[in-house]
């Protein structure tokens, strides 16, 4: 068999080029292109607009969200790209071969003659939807936000008794592409788009044509409490861009494809992409600014603290690497390997509104004294840009500026951590031993981490000390349950809830990962490896989780206020079963540093 007719037959046996004729496939197989990608290989990165159409013809695939969570696997016969190129955006997804993978890809022209078949034009579009309702870690899939939800302003309309003249100058005004046209009842008569007016001109009608002979009479129109699932549906099926939308026979406003746009835009998927296309400080500052309100919608689509502080997380990693390279395309190439790493809650992929920056660099062994004039500039430009972004500076100085050295180096400042464990060293623990690479050599980064999981388990006096520093912290309860709040002051009658419950949590859990030699960076991963050595994990997990969302909603209140986002909570403000279970959650971190002081008997080494 030639290689045309085995294509031809692979493609005819699979949607969508079954839907074709056999001579259509046959013509379509011509203009077929072969890749191979090795296992690893990133084929379509999420936020990157696709040239072409992929079908992968032996292999797999996998799909990971912009947040690199896991949607899906691809097998043999599946296509991708080819949603990008019909909506003209940046791809939702992050393709990766899973295993030695041959693809056949196809130019635009391909696709643009393909959805000139209605059933394949269907097929592609039904694909569309399974993407946009697969449950994205935004904790709820963008297409399924009501109609309702969807409209930005009162519709603007004109009576049906006005020119096409008028309504032109109203749209014009209005800067809207379509308007609706009333009726004597002040109901739906029907509706003028920038595409009737072409029309207009096209014809050489006068600017007094009554609007009635141009305009559309019967409006494809959608109910109020449909979803932005049904809208795009619609506009796909009809080949239109606006809907009137409709509640109990009467217009309320108007939703159209640009409304879709900016809904699907406001999620993190589209802002992690936008990071990406920005090529200076002034847009990158832009797109970051829409992440304070994409947080607002995830807490009211109820997703979990987890997931929100996840995604918070990943757009900060998309910030700070597309920073690296615009400062790297300024400075020029390092003149040694280097890895950009990010610390404490950023490292975690634990990040709320209003967080610092901490970071450092670990150098190339390679690294000699006359190349840190680069690295100090480019750290103090990168810290620059990420204050501008609004990113505060370390209160603690950790950060770039004053934390690079090479490998070597830094394996010295951890082994004397280790070995002489003082306050400085149990201190600097909270924060260097989160460690994440972010930008450069993964590898300097993965190797220091290696070395501290080696030697810390057998660590056993700077465990000791580090159990006890944890014990030090007071959980903002009294003797007899109540809350403890600060006396006076600009906090006056609020407590901390990130320095007296969350944090311990997240201490006991970077002891364990220590004590044990775990891998883990996140909270959550290093409690549930620790299951089989640490009591209560489940409390500690549900703890965590209860006051990390307590705080995002207190976070979100006053960023809608225009205050700046803080860790205190007034508990006269929470209802009384938010009360009951904060009391809880304080109760299981006091009974978890208790446990862990005992197993090191931390009262001795004070």
């Amino acid at each position: 068999m030639s290689e045309l007719a085995e294509t031809t037959q692979f493609l005819a046996g699979r949607e969508p080029w079954s839907l074709l004729p056999p001579d259509a496939v046959a013509s379509f197989a011509r203009r077929a292109s072969g890749s191979y990608v090795r296992r690893g290989g990133v084929i379509l990165a999420a936020g990157s607009a696709p040239g072409v159409m992929h079908v992968i013809r032996s292999g797999a695939v996998e799909v990971r969200d912009a947040a690199d969570g896991l949607v899906t696997h691809e097998e043999p016969g599946a296509c991708f790209g080819q949603a990008s190129i019909l909506e003209q955006r940046g791809s939702r997804f992050t393709f990766v071969a899973l295993e030695d993978t041959l693809l056949w890809t196809f130019g635009t022209d391909v696709v643009e003659e393909l959805v000139a078949v209605p059933e394949i034009r269907r097929f592609f579009t039904e694909s569309r939807l399974a993407d946009a309702n697969v449950r994205s870690p935004e904790g709820g899939p963008v297409l399924q936000v009501p109609v309702r939800d969807m409209i930005t302003r009162k519709p603007v309309t004109i009576p049906e008794t006005a020119t096409v003249g008028e309504a032109a100058t109203a749209m014009d005004a209005q800067r809207i592409s379509a308007i609706i046209v009333t009726g004597t009842d002040g109901d739906l008569a029907g509706i003028l788009t920038d595409r009737d007016l072409r029309r207009v001109v096209a014809r050489d009608l006068p600017a007094s044509t009554p609007l009635r002979e141009v305009m559309s009479t019967t409006p494809v129109t959608i109910d109020g409490d449909a979803l932005a699932l049904d809208v795009l549906m619609r506009l796909v099926d009809r080949k239109i861009h606006h809907l009137p939308v409709m509640v109990d026979g009467h217009v309320t406003g108007m939703v159209t494809s640009g409304d879709l746009m900016r809904l699907e835009r406001s999620s993190p998927l589209y802002i992690v992409g936008d990071i990406s296309r920005q090529n200076d400080l002034a847009g990158l500052v832009s797109v970051v600014g829409r992440v304070p309100s994409l947080v607002s919608r995830l807490l009211r689509q109820d997703a979990a603290a987890f997931d929100i502080a996840h995604i918070v997380s990943g757009t900060s990693e998309a910030l700070w690497q597309r920073l690296a390279q615009l400062t790297e395309e300024r400075l020029g190439p390092p003149p040694v390997p280097y890895c950009w790493v990010a610390l404490g809650s950023l490292a975690r992929r634990e990040q709320a509104l209003g967080s610092d920056q901490d970071h450092a660099m670990i150098l190339s062994d390679e690294a000699l004294p006359e190349h840190d004039a680069y690295f100090e500039e480019l750290a103090e430009e990168l810290t620059a840009a990420l204050v501008a972004c609004g990113f505060p500076r370390c209160h603690g100085d950790a950060m770039a500026t004053k934390w690079r050295k090479p490998l070597t180096g830094w394996w010295r400042t951890f082994s004397s951590w280790l070995d002489a464990p003082t306050s400085e060293a149990v201190l600097n623990s909270s924060i260097f031993f989160d460690m994440r690479p972010i930008h450069g050599d993964a590898a300097l980064a993965a190797e220091l981490q290696r070395r501290i999981l080696a030697t810390a388990p057998a660590s056993t006096r700077f465990l000791g000390h580090m159990a006890g520093h944890i014990g030090d912290v007071d959980v903002p309860i009294g003797f007899l349950g109540g809350f403890v709040v600060e006396k006076r002051g600009q906090h006056r009658d609020r407590l901390d809830i990130k320095l007296g419950g969350i944090n311990p949590i997240v201490d006991i859990a970077r002891h364990h990962s220590l004590r044990y030699g775990l891998p883990h960076v996140g909270t959550r991963a290093r409690l549930t490896a620790a299951g089989a050595h640490l009591s209560e994990v489940d409390n500690l997990l549900d703890a965590h989780e209860f006051m990390s969302y307590t705080r995002l909603q207190h976070q979100d209140r006053q960023v809608l206020r225009g205050e700046a986002p803080d860790n205190f909570i007034a508990p006269s403000r929470l209802s009384e079963f938010e009360r009951r279970h904060l009391r809880s959650a304080f109760a299981f971190v006091g009974r978890a540093q208790t446990a862990l002081g005992l197993a090191y008997q931390t009262h001795i080494l004070r």
